[in-house]
């Protein structure tokens, strides 16, 4: 009895150590099951909200995948973002074509997130490089080009700037460019630091976006929630959740839009400069100079834009803004031997939500014109 007392699974003495035992099963056994979970393939196809929680996981599957791969960057509008339910969005529509037409082993991965612009697109389009895609869907929006205080800085998510890891010039002209400071690249290091060495620490964002349907993080989500029930909410977050994607798959909606929501889209287009006095534009001249020199397939796009919007609300003169930005954007990119598909007014102005967000319908019609495009960019020889 006293022998019985005194081991490790019953000595009072040990408590603490027992304690941290099961603590530590508990977590190795969490982490097992996260990378079991998160190693099966469809789990998601894209960034929740405007975050990017699903890039390790897109990353992930793309290393996996042994046939042939498109890489999708853009922002909010080829990401669906709002307006689309799975399986809806433009680049999961043209992965969808591919499979009709016996084309089995195509892969379409969506890497744009919310308010990615050119800084964001160029680092993910390097890390992108590392799964070795066969081709590179890149879309070009006119807000880009955008002088407004808002639209200035080319980095969205500034941990982009770790994707410029392996590449010496761009890594310190950008960090000093862009003002990430050594603090905070430090803390950006050590979080993909430890999502090397965790799963459930890598999958964190997807984990609570599963559990609790909301991207933002449990304190933000429960805040959202108490805003909702007493009323206090702004009308973006109430039309976010209580509208139905088959309601916002309604024709049309761009008429019917809030004041603020309009005024946010006139902020957007108040000037733009296409010269290298812009930093997007010249971050997006780094991009292309460097897909150049690295021999890399991508297929440009020009975003579709509301035409009937901006001349309804008269956001700026249509044919003096489209005549400076169509030929200079599609001139610098056949400066650099890239393709590019003009597609700004290729969709029905019905199918707007707003200035250039698309609801389902729309991102069933750009798919049917870039998917031919997108077919003769792809290379036909598997690797």
């Amino acid at each position: 009895m006293s022998e019985t007392k005194n081991n490790f699974w019953h000595a009072p003495r040990y408590r603490v150590f027992r304690i941290g035992l099961y603590f530590l099963v508990l977590v190795l056994l969490t982490e097992i099951g996260v990378r079991i979970y998160f190693s099966r393939a469809h789990i998601i196809e894209r960034n929740p909200g405007n975050t990017t929680a699903a890039m390790p996981y897109l990353f992930d599957q793309m290393d996996k995948h042994k046939g042939r791969k498109i890489v999708f960057l853009g922002s909010s509008v080829v990401q669906g973002y709002g307006n689309c339910a799975d399986g809806k969005h433009f680049p999961a529509i043209i992965e969808r074509m591919f499979r009709e037409q016996g084309d089995k082993d195509v892969r379409c991965y969506n890497l744009s997130s919310a308010g990615n612009r050119f800084g964001d697109h160029f680092g993910n389009m390097i890390e992108s490089l590392r799964y070795k895609p066969d081709l590179i869907v890149q879309a070009v929006h006119i807000k880009m080009f955008s002088v407004h205080a808002s639209m200035i800085d080319p980095f969205t998510h500034d941990e982009s700037i770790h994707y410029f890891r392996d590449e010496p010039d761009y890594f310190k002209n950008y960090r000093q460019r862009f003002r990430v400071s050594d603090e905070r690249y430090r803390q950006i290091w050590l979080d993909f630091q430890a999502r090397k060495l965790s799963a459930t620490y890598r999958y964190r964002g997807l984990m609570t976006y599963f559990f609790t349907g909301n991207y933002r993080r449990p304190a933000s989500s429960a805040s959202d929630w108490i805003k909702m029930e007493m009323g206090w909410a702004d009308p973006l977050l109430v039309e976010a959740n209580l509208t139905t994607h088959d309601e916002r798959n309604a024709d049309y909606l761009w008429m019917v839009i809030p004041e603020h929501v309009v005024q946010l889209n006139y902020h957007h287009c108040e000037a733009f400069d296409f010269s290298d006095e812009n930093i997007n534009w010249a971050t997006f001249g780094d991009y292309l100079a460097y897909a150049e020199t690295r021999n890399v397939n991508v297929l440009f796009f020009l975003n579709p834009i509301n035409k009937s919007f901006v001349e309804q609300k008269e956001f700026f003169d249509w044919d003096e803004v489209m005549g400076l930005y169509k030929p200079r954007t599609i001139k610098r990119v056949l400066k650099h031997h890239k393709k590019v598909v003009d597609a700004v007014d290729k969709i029905d102005s019905r199918y707007f939500s707003d200035l250039d967000h698309l609801n389902m319908n729309g991102h069933e019609q750009l798919a049917e014109y870039m998917f031919p495009q997108i077919k003769r960019a792809l290379k036909n020889k598997r690797r």
